[in-house]
């Protein structure tokens, strides 16, 4: 006989032992199934975030070159940027991008647009190209040039039909013609700024004029950068560039750079730059639903060699007629290996359904150049994910059977009785189930402490019933700061009449969007010594309403009102982390600043006011210094308009949208969101981890629990003589319940331990998403403790209540 019809033998035999007992070959399918399908979908998701290649050339020499300061990230201004450009030793180019939203009009309604502005040879730094037409050209990022424009290819067929005429025609983007020049390719339409809420479908070149590039404007920190690397250059040389580059800036810019004040460029790999702080969260998800995997296939080894136990006689009947235990051994593990090939294949069509479910979330949510699918590497995992569960699940009956002895059932005429070895495998599998249950609730836990600390820092505004949405107006109809501060006032005093709007304002950028503009700014009589570092805030133009519709609380001084107009006295409010930070022990009010002026010609603005801290770039991170200027003084074209409706937020956006149409017709009103919305999304990567790694933890509970009362259940059954025996020496029924509680409480503390040293080590992998708490809580690790502690009880309960109810002289008869 040779290899083939021996495989093909003991395949057939494994499957005539399944169909023998469908009810355990139900639940081990189920069991694997259900826990191979979350990996697989697991998988999938990181394979379309962290794997599949970006669809640049040689995405891994793109990097993203990450501007900051000691205490916060911040972004480059025109100046540096063109210092990157001549200086630069190992970068063939460098680019620099901007947000741009854009109001698309003609060829049907309104729409608003995502886009960048970028630098001409952006789309050469990143390594890729038009799928028709062209990009760009130096000389089009020279200001007075012709518009130009490039769009994403699902724009050109979601709202042009995939016209190939389009190409060469013109375009009107926020009122101002545009001719397209080229087409993106399919996948690049992903393409999005650093950070970015939404996907940019339509890319410009951003003129650099002289008041852009001026050294007064080198303060002026909005763009990102990116770098190709030079052929043959490291990650190191190019970050060792870098630190040359800064120190160039400090010593030719003292007064702006100096030595401690902590100015930094890091050299940063695209993708991390895309994914950010979310590759933390998927691999901690990852890692979880490897554990209940392992959880899973531990509990089937457990289930198996239940079985082999009960066989026992069988299996040392045909070891006495010559079968070897070599053959034995192997005919455990096909039947395993069945058992895992059909729930690999249960969970593969289950993956591919939750893979499919996974990739109808938005892209901002999950950051992905390719669909959520199952790929060849996806199936490629999860065949290995079947083969490892198979070998963990089949092993270890397996190992058992070929160190047993399999003469001993034979002489002694037990047919149940599995032998010590196996009882100690058995409870040692508990004991693993046990630890890794613990340490996943343990995670789950401290995330959900972590979010529940989280959702009780004040966010410094009002969220209930507060509605935002955006407004661009377009520099073509826009162009003069009269014509934009009228805008605004018009909406507003139409918002205030209304009796379902109890509150309106506007402002340039609103917390937690997203949307952040960092500028260096002057204090009037203060010179910085050498060791002292730039001041540096958040800027924001905001209209007299602003506050009221947040509630903002005044803290000192006052409110924007009409004494703020244009060509009036320029002033500013400012938050309680500035005054902290740049007047510690002084009194803010009446001192002037400037951010929009030189060292040589300042434009002062008067403190007026002191408002509270607002928590505007992330719940979990301290708030910034910020500057408020009165909008009608410096109106900005982008800006969010904030309603408080009497009947909720959504019950304020017909009014919002009436006004502005009134207005101006033309304007579409998009991305309208609530202010609650905007603080679920800040914590949403952490709700999410929390929810899946408590997802999982309940399934590793539930299994290791199952585990405990299978493996008490079948200890009961064993030892039924033994209960007869002692109950007929006088043992109560009560003797009976403590022996196997505390045989299942032995493993229970013994998982208990080991569980909590496994969580000590894997909680450092949450650090970077807990906030208030600490990965060592002892508060955590004791609820969770108290709690799987409980669930065995339970488990344990069930079969020592059988235990105490066996009748002694009916034990006694079977003995």
């Amino acid at each position: 006989m040779d290899l083939g019809d021996g495989v093909v033998r003991e395949v057939t035999q494994a499957v005539r032992r399944m169909r023998r007992a469908p009810g355990l070959s139900l639940a081990i399918v189920t069991t694997l199934g259900l826990a191979l399908a979350a990996s697989v979908a697991t998988f999938s998701v990181l394979n379309a975030i962290l794997l599949e290649k970006l669809p640049y050339r040689d995405p891994e020499r793109v990097l993203f070159l990450e501007h900051g300061y000691a205490d916060m990230v911040a972004s480059c201004s025109p100046p540096t940027f063109l210092d990157h450009r001549r200086e630069t030793r190992v970068f063939t180019s460098v680019s620099a991008t901007r947000p741009w939203d854009a109001n698309l009009t003609g060829a049907g309604e309104p729409e608003r647009v995502h886009g960048l502005l970028v630098s001409a040879d952006f789309f050469e730094t990143l390594g890729t190209s038009a799928w028709r037409g062209r990009t760009f050209l130096a000389e089009e990022e020279q200001p007075g040039r012709e518009h130009v424009v490039v769009l994403g290819y699902g724009l050109w067929q979601r709202r042009f039909g995939a016209d190939p005429a389009l190409l060469g025609s013109t375009l009107r983007l926020n009122g101002e013609a545009y001719q397209v020049v080229g087409i993106m390719p399919s996948g690049f339409e992903w393409g999005r700024h650093y950070g970015r809420e939404a996907r940019a479908e339509v890319w410009a070149p951003f003129a650099l004029t002289p008041g852009r590039v001026a050294e007064s404007s080198r303060g002026d920190e909005y763009l990102d950068v990116y770098g190709r690397l030079r052929p043959g250059v490291t990650l190191p040389e190019a970050q060792a560039d870098l630190d040359r580059f800064v120190r160039g800036l400090r010593e030719r810019f003292p007064a702006r750079y100096t030595a401690v004040a902590g100015l930094y460029v890091k050299a940063v790999a695209v993708r991390d730059a895309i994914v950010g702080p979310m590759r933390a969260g998927l691999l901690l998800v990852f890692a979880a639903v490897a554990s209940l995997l392992l959880v899973a296939a531990v509990n089937v080894a457990g289930l198996l060699l239940a079985r082999a136990s009960g066989r026992r006689r069988e299996t040392s009947l045909r070891a006495a007629l010559g079968a070897s235990r070599a053959r034995l051994a192997r005919e455990v593990l096909t039947e395993a290996s069945v058992l895992a090939a059909v729930a690999g294949g249960a969970g593969l069509g289950l993956g591919r359904i939750l893979a499919g479910a996974l990739d109808r979330i938005d892209p901002v949510t999950l950051p992905r150049s390719q669909p959520i699918v199952i790929d060849t590497r996806v199936a490629g995992f999860a065949l290995a994910a079947t083969l490892l569960a198979a070998l963990v699940s089949g092993l270890v009956p397996a190992w058992h059977l070929s160190r047993s002895d399999l003469m001993a059932a034979l002489r002694t005429g037990l047919q149940g009785t599995g032998g010590r070895e196996a009882a100690r495998t058995r409870r040692g599998l508990i004991v693993v189930q046990t630890a890794i249950a613990l340490a996943l609730l343990v995670g789950a836990g401290l995330l959900a402490r972590s979010l529940a600390e989280l959702q009780k820092v004040p966010a410094g505004f009002r969220t209930r019933d507060v509605l935002a949405a955006q407004v661009q107006l377009p520099r073509a109809r826009y162009g003069e700061v009269a014509d934009r501060a009228r805008f605004l006032e018009d909406v507003l005093v139409r918002l205030r009449d209304r009796p379902d709007v109890l509150a309106a304002g506007a402002v340039s950028e609103l917390p937690l969007s997203g949307s952040r503009n960092s500028s260096s700014f002057y204090v009037e009589g203060r010179a910085l010594r050498p060791e002292e570092k730039e001041p540096h805030a958040d800027t924001w133009s905001a209209s007299p309403g602003y506050f009221a519709a947040l509630g903002i609380a005044l803290q000192r001084g006052r409110m924007f009102d009409a004494r703020d107009a244009a060509g009036r006295t320029a002033t500013a409010v400012v938050n309680e982390a500035l005054v902290r930070r740049y007047f510690p022990d002084q009194d803010p009010l009446g001192r002037r600043i400037d951010f929009e002026g030189s060292e040589r010609a300042h434009r002062w603005r008067e403190i007026v006011g002191v408002v509270a801290d607002v928590r505007d770039r992330a719940l979990d991170r301290a708030p910034e210094p910020q500057v408020y200027v009165p909008y009608a003084q410096r109106p900005t074209g982008a800006l969010f308009l904030v309603a408080r409706g009497a009947d909720g937020a959504r019950a304020a956006l017909p009014a919002l949208r009436l006004a502005v149409r009134e207005v101006d017709p033309e304007l579409p009103v998009y991305n309208p969101t609530t202010m609650e919305r905007l603080v679920s999304d800040d914590l949403r990567e952490r709700r999410t981890a929390r929810t899946a790694l408590a997802g999982f933890a309940v399934a590793a509970l539930a299994l290791a629990a199952l585990g405990l009362y299978g493996l008490l259940a079948q200890t009961v059954r064993e030892r039924v003589p033994e209960i007869g025996v002692r109950m007929a020496l006088g043992a109560r029924r009560a003797d009976v319940v403590r022996l196997f509680l505390g045989e299942g409480g032995r493993l229970v503390l013994a998982g208990l331990a080991a569980g909590a040293l496994a969580a000590l080590t894997g909680t450092r992998l949450l650090r970077s998403l807990l906030f208030g708490v600490s990965p060592e809580d002892p508060a955590t690790y004791a609820v969770v403790a108290m709690l799987l502690a409980a669930v065995s009880l339970a488990a344990c309960a069930v079969p020592a209540w059988r235990a105490a109810r066996v009748d002694p002289l009916r034990a006694l008869r079977s003995e």
